[in-house]
C-alpha cells in the first residue's frame, strides 16, 4: 500500500523542497521504493536529484508531457532500481490552462482530481510518493492534495513560515471536501540556524502555545538549514566524511518519525 504525501507551506524559501528530496532519498536508503513527484514549474527537485545521480537531461519526458499524453509512466526517471523520479520543466505552467481546456470550468472541483486520477496507475508500484508543490494555493495544491493520504508541512523557524504553515494546515482541512482522507501527518520544524535563539524561540512557541492550532502537529525530531546540505543542491547528495554523516543522522531521525506517523513497516 502506498502513502502519497504532499509537502508543503503557504511561505516561500522554507526549504520545503529540499527536505522534499532529503527525507525521498532516506526513504530509499532504508529500503522503501519511492517516487518523487516534482509538481513544481520551477523544477527545483529535479534539479537537486538529477545532480545526486549524474542523469542526462538533455531528452528526458517532463511531467507535463506525461499528463498531456494521460500517462504518468512515461515520464518516470529510474534514479536506482527503488527510487524514481517525475521530472517537472517550465512547461508545468501550462498545468492550469491544461485542466481548463481539458474538463472547462462547468465544475470547478473535478479539476482538482486529475492527478489523482493519473497516479492509480502507478501509485502502488511504491510504498511512499512524495509530492513537492509550489507554495500557493493553486491548482498544483489542489490536484496534490486531493491525491493525497497525507500532508507534511515543513516549518523554517520564522514567524512569517509559522504563520504559512498555520494557513496550510487549515487549507489541507478545507481540502477535505474533496478528500475526507487526507490528513496533515505533522509539521517539520526546519531551524535556519541551529543554536539561534529566535530559531528555539519560534520552535517553542508552536509546540507549546495553545492558541496555535499547529501544537499538536509537531515533530519531535527536527533539522536545520547545514552547510553541507547547500552544497548538495549544487554538487548532489554524498555520505563520505563526518559532515555528510552529520547530515544522514538528522535526517535519519525526522525519516525514522514519519515513518513511525504513517504507521508503514518494511516489508
Amino acid at each position: 500500500m502506498s502513502n502519497v504525501i504532499t509537502v508543503g507551506n503557504f511561505k516561500g524559501g522554507v526549504g520545503k523542497t529540499t527536505n522534499s528530496v532529503m527525507l525521498s532519498y532516506i526513504l530509499n536508503e532504508k529500503g522503501y521504493k519511492v517516487l518523487m513527484i516534482d509538481f513544481d514549474p520551477q523544477a527545483n527537485a529535479t534539479k537537486f536529484l538529477t545532480n545526486t545521480f549524474d542523469v542526462n537531461l538533455s531528452n528526458f519526458t517532463s511531467i507535463y508531457e506525461a499528463i498531456e499524453k494521460q500517462k504518468l509512466s512515461d515520464a518516470i526517471l529510474n534514479l536506482t532500481e527503488g527510487f524514481h523520479l517525475l521530472p517537472s520543466a517550465l512547461d508545468l505552467v501550462n498545468f492550469k490552462d491544461f485542466l481548463t481546456e481539458k474538463i472547462g470550468d462547468s465544475d470547478k472541483s473535478n479539476k482538482h482530481y486529475f492527478l489523482k486520477f493519473l497516479l492509480e496507475d502507478i501509485k502502488d508500484n511504491y510504498d511512499f510518493v512524495i509530492i513537492d508543490i509550489p507554495p500557493t494555493i493553486s491548482e498544483f495544491s489542489n490536484n496534490a492534495i486531493t491525491a493525497s493520504d497525507y500532508a507534511l508541512i515543513v516549518m523554517q523557524t520564522d514567524i512569517d513560515s509559522l504563520l504559512g504553515a498555520i494557513e496550510f494546515n487549515d487549507y489541507v482541512n478545507e481540502m477535505q471536501q474533496f478528500n475526507p482522507n487526507v490528513d496533515v501527518v505533522g509539521v517539520l520544524p526546519y531551524f535556519r540556524k541551529k543554536r539561534s535563539r529566535n530559531d528555539k524561540y519560534i520552535f517553542k512557541t508552536s509546540r507549546t502555545n495553545d492558541a496555535l492550532n499547529i501544537k499538536n502537529l509537531m515533530f519531535k525530531s527536527y533539522v536545520y538549514d547545514h552547510d553541507r546540505v547547500q552544497t548538495f543542491r549544487v554538487n548532489g547528495i554524498t555520505n563520505k566524511d563526518h559532515h555528510d554523516k552529520t547530515v544522514f543522522k538528522m535526517y535519519n531521525g525526522v525519516t525514522d518519525e514519519l515513518i513511525k506517523k504513517v504507521g508503514i513497516e518494511n516489508g
